[in-house]
């Protein structure tokens, strides 16, 4: 079973990178105008009352990392940037497609259990975990499921959060 989620979450996370460098790409395609830009890492946090359904999340985090990676792509395709400011965009880029892809080995991971509705958000070391209340069935799935995240991200128990939502 370790094997098979292992495997889907390694599709899951090519997939994912697959579909950031094409949209580097795209981006990089299609010409950006030149402007002066800085490379200010946006760091977005969900609102608690907003948070009714852990897709819902997703979704606005998905759109969050679009349009951080949207501005970082043109700090890179600006021909005025400086060497050192494209590096750094370009760290981040790849800090967003590792996060990424251990959100998508645990969100795999966790539906390879049982699980349904998952949601992970992973910050600088925490990974935040969302699912609905009523996936919390048994007293030992709270431990199960830190436990499946620390050993699909090599994170410690402490650095795992998991949020209930209502739906």
């Amino acid at each position: 079973m370790k094997e098979m989620c292992m495997r889907r979450a390694r599709g899951i996370s090519c997939a994912l990178l697959l579909a950031l460098l094409a949209l580097c790409g795209w981006m990089g395609a299609r010409g950006v105008p030149e402007q002066t830009v800085s490379v200010a890492t946006t760091r977005a946090t969900l609102p608690a009352e907003t948070a009714d359904s852990s897709q819902d999340a997703a979704a606005r985090l998905a759109q969050q990392r679009q349009e951080e990676i949207a501005m970082l792509q043109a700090v890179i395709d600006n021909a005025q940037t400086d060497t050192k400011t494209r590096q750094s965009a370009l760290t981040q880029m790849t800090q967003i497609a590792e996060r990424m892809e251990l959100e998508a080995r645990s969100v795999a991971c966790l539906e390879q259990m049982g699980f349904s509705n998952v949601s992970a958000v992973c910050g600088a070391g925490i990974m935040t975990i969302m699912m609905p209340y009523a996936a919390m069935g048994e007293e030992g799935d709270q431990a199960r499921v830190i436990d499946a995240v620390c050993t699909q991200t090599g994170m410690e128990p402490a650095d795992v959060k998991i949020i209930l939502t209502k739906k």
